[in-house]
């Protein structure tokens, strides 16, 4: 590249460097879903930028010094959804997994300016994101799952295909984004597999459980119909105008769901987390789990060992052979267990 193109990139706005990052990964086929989560937190960037430098700062002003006064200006902030479009701002600290996200997504952008001679280095390599909770969050424990379960069939309004979906993100912890673009000729519901395409496009073979299969066959046959456009009639799930759902609309019945089981948490995440842990309670082993989840490795298949075992030791406790043996010694003192 020559000189005086890189001088002419450098030149640009942040806000058009911006643009022309997220509209390159469009054209590279990366998940909308994805694009509009860096969107989302690119935008808080680019705005603390303007009030701190002005409007017409310029990508090659950036430091790595503005991103950690961002990180911290994040981290000081006491309201939530300041200058949302769409939400009210609410009183309460940033969660330090958003602002995590925060510094990834600007971390992210910047590498790919340096890449593409925006930028003459890439100058958030340093930029050291804050330290996040190792724990993950405590799955649904049995009861809390039956109330979810009920709550979702005792909601009138399409409340089998609401079933549907929470028996499908419980039996087989697909993603959300998965759930939302599943269609019906991939799922084998003879063999009990369906074909799931996840992050980076790559497909995978579900295992679905036939009470889980049963839900989406009374769905299916008894209130979904057909959808309004014929070329999206094979998507599996749509909402009351015959439309394929969308994420904010599962979000939405999750919301309702949670309110009405009593739940203190309730998302689709949550679900993937509870389906992992009973997976590996019943008996699953991490190599068939990471298949199902789709992870490149075992890294986070792994931690979901750490929370199975509070249940391992909980059913130990009930299936205790010794214990549930009720072996009693006719003798006072240690009684003699070996044979005579």
């Amino acid at each position: 590249m020559s000189s005086k193109r890189t001088q002419e990139l450098m030149m640009i706005s942040l806000e058009k460097a911006i643009e022309q990052y997220l509209a390159t990964l469009e054209t590279e086929g990366k998940s909308p879903r994805y694009i509009d989560w860096l969107k989302d937190r690119l935008r808080y960037f680019c705005a603390y930028m303007h009030k701190a430098q002005g409007e017409s700062i310029q990508i090659q002003d950036l430091s790595v010094q503005d991103g950690r006064e961002f990180l911290r200006d994040l981290m000081n902030r006491k309201v939530k959804y300041r200058d949302h479009p769409m939400i009210k701002e609410q009183e309460g600290k940033l969660a330090i997994q958003y602002i995590h996200g925060c510094g990834r997504a600007v971390r992210s952008f910047c590498t790919w300016a340096t890449e593409e001679g925006y930028l003459e280095e890439n100058v958030m390599r340093k930029l050291k994101l804050p330290q996040l909770p190792k724990t993950l969050p405590e799955p649904l424990n049995e009861a809390e799952m039956q109330r979810v379960l009920t709550a979702c069939l005792d909601n009138t309004q399409e409340r089998l295909r609401n079933f549907a979906m929470l028996m499908l993100f419980l039996d087989t912890g697909i993603r959300l984004s998965e759930l939302v673009n599943l269609n019906i000729s991939k799922i084998d519901f003879a063999v009990g597999e369906m074909s799931i395409f996840g992050k980076g496009s790559k497909e995978r073979r579900v295992p679905i459980g036939s009470l889980a299969r049963k839900a989406l066959v009374d769905y299916i046959t008894h209130e979904r119909g057909e959808a309004a456009n014929p070329k999206e009639n094979d998507r599996v799930f749509l909402n009351e105008d015959h439309n394929p759902v969308t994420a904010n609309v599962v979000e939405k019945v999750f919301q309702r769901v949670k309110k009405a089981a009593k739940v203190p948490i309730l998302h689709p995440h949550i679900c993937r987390h509870t389906f992992s842990v009973r997976y590996l309670v019943n008996g699953g082993d991490v190599f068939s789990l990471q298949k199902i989840l789709g992870h490149t490795s075992l890294e986070m298949t792994r931690k979901y060992v750490n929370l199975a075992s509070g249940d391992v030791k909980e059913m130990h406790r009930r299936f205790s052979p010794m214990d549930n043996l009720a072996f009693k010694s006719k003798k006072r003192g240690r009684p003699n267990l070996m044979p005579e």
